[in-house]
């Protein structure tokens, strides 16, 4: 009975799934555990009436020794008997963990699905089928409901993962009914030993908490998180249309290392759209999860004073830079230095800067364009970033001030001060691009020659 249910169940969830996959082309991930290898046995048994051409997919993390090899044979051998090709892919995922200082669950991870989604682009297979079910998604949704996920984290496990073409054709079924039509088929599968560790926090929800709460408050418990996670995956569909068409009129300027946000534009939005997009570009710019409370942080930081900063990860930052939010990700500082020619424009990968002569200064407090003294500069011109120790006499005043000390008065991030070009005339500072002229090298009424210097970040570039 277990037998015939389970396999009309599944039709019937195929049938009105997201996506149509009769006569797709199905690549299954199988680890060799019991999820696996009913999902295998299932899209065996529809494989002729839904026309699916299926490969199997085995990734060897090498964390368990003798059990890892085991595994990979196992799956070998289980597909064969399918008739099935079986791709097989592995790494040392515990020192790949160790010295990229990442988790070793996130590292394996971002492994397997690597792998599943160069296998399918080089086969040209539709899809990567996993044996994600029920409780494995009320795990999740509990998981980042405890984590202080968004709406997002409580959409739980999505039957398509558009970006990777990933579907979970168990998400219908239970753990309990996936052990029954194992044992009523006398299908094999292989233990994974680390899944009896509390140590791992999935494992203690799914083997201390979720049973306590089914227990005392709802025996029907991942039925009822599976409709929870159905009503915010609804929602979700809902915020991602409208922050779709949010985001048309904030963002100033998107890159894989880089997004630009106009924050008055942002502070227009209600708070629950703008929370939304700051986790959506953050996630974006991190590659990483994103919890509701760094949510929050972003956007106080929106209303916070220009120079201020958080980090997302050791690589990534957002800063406050006036009237912008910036999403960036950090490199290691790299010292430049250009020879520049005076009457010439200069182009460079993170900026362009240009010099003219002209008739009389035309003041208009434009931060990013000024007028010098020609007959004051010398004969070695370079445009460099900030180096230890560099001063300067900055407009209006008599006195020397360090560069690194105005650019803490002026609240410059420490991630913007090393990027920031700074014009040199012979050893002597000019001009802090964007920021402040030095006062020796001002037009005087004295001047008889007058430069204008403009300096365009790539950012403001048109």
């Amino acid at each position: 009975m277990v037998r015939d249910s389970l396999v009309h169940s599944f039709r019937e969830f195929l049938r009105f799934a997201p996506v149509d996959t009769a006569g797709g082309k199905i690549i299954v991930a199988v680890s060799g555990g019991i999820d696996s290898m009913v999902l295998l046995h299932l899209l065996h048994e529809i494989q002729r009436e839904h026309k699916l051409t299926l490969a199997v997919a085995h990734f060897n993390h090498e964390l368990r020794g003798k059990e890892s090899e085991e595994d990979e044979a196992f799956v070998l051998a289980q597909s064969r008997a399918y008739g099935l090709e079986c791709y097989v892919e592995r790494a040392d995922t515990g020192s790949l963990a160790e010295s990229q200082k990442r988790s070793l669950q996130e590292v394996a991870r971002d492994l397997r699905y690597a792998f599943f989604s160069r296998l399918r682009l080089s086969l040209g297979f539709d899809y990567i089928a996993t044996g994600h079910h029920s409780d494995d998604n009320a795990e999740t949704l509990v998981f980042n409901l405890f984590r202080g996920a968004g709406v997002q984290g409580l959409s739980g496990i999505p039957f398509f993962r558009r970006d990777l073409c990933v579907i979970r054709p168990l998400l219908f079924t239970t753990r309990d009914e996936i052990s029954a039509y194992a044992s009523s088929h006398n299908l094999g599968y292989r233990e994974d030993s680390s899944n009896a560790s509390a140590h791992y926090t999935r494992n203690f929800l799914r083997q201390t908490l979720l049973p306590l709460v089914r227990e005392h408050i709802n025996p029907n418990l991942t039925v009822t998180l599976r409709r929870t996670s159905e009503l915010f995956s609804r929602l979700q569909e809902f915020i991602a249309s409208a922050s779709s068409e949010a985001s048309k009129s904030i963002v100033q300027s998107s890159t894989p290392e880089e997004i630009i946000i106009n924050i008055p534009q942002l502070h227009r939005l209600e708070l629950f759209l703008q929370e939304n997009l700051l986790h959506q570009y953050a996630e974006s710019i991190s590659h990483t999860d994103i919890d509701f409370s760094t949510v929050q942080s972003i956007t106080r930081l929106s209303h916070g004073t220009s120079g201020t900063s958080i980090r997302l990860s050791a690589n990534v930052a957002v800063y406050n830079d006036r009237d912008r939010l910036v999403f960036t990700s950090i490199h290691r500082p790299q010292h430049y230095q250009y020879r520049v020619e005076l009457n010439c424009r200069h182009d460079f990968e993170s900026f362009s800067f240009n010099s003219s002569p002209v008739s009389e200064a035309q003041l208009s407090g434009d931060p990013y364009t000024e007028f010098i003294d020609a007959s004051l500069l010398g004969k070695e011109l370079v445009l460099r970033n900030w180096r230890e120790g560099d001063w300067f006499i900055p407009f209006g005043m008599k006195d020397k001030k360090k560069v690194s000390d105005f650019f803490i008065d002026t609240k410059v991030s420490q991630l913007e001060k090393n990027s920031i070009p700074i014009f040199v005339s012979d050893d002597q500072i000019v001009w802090i691009c964007g920021k402040r002229l030095d006062n020796r090298f001002r037009i005087s009424p004295q001047t008889r020659s007058i430069v204008k210097l403009e300096y365009t970040p790539r950012s403001l570039a048109g």
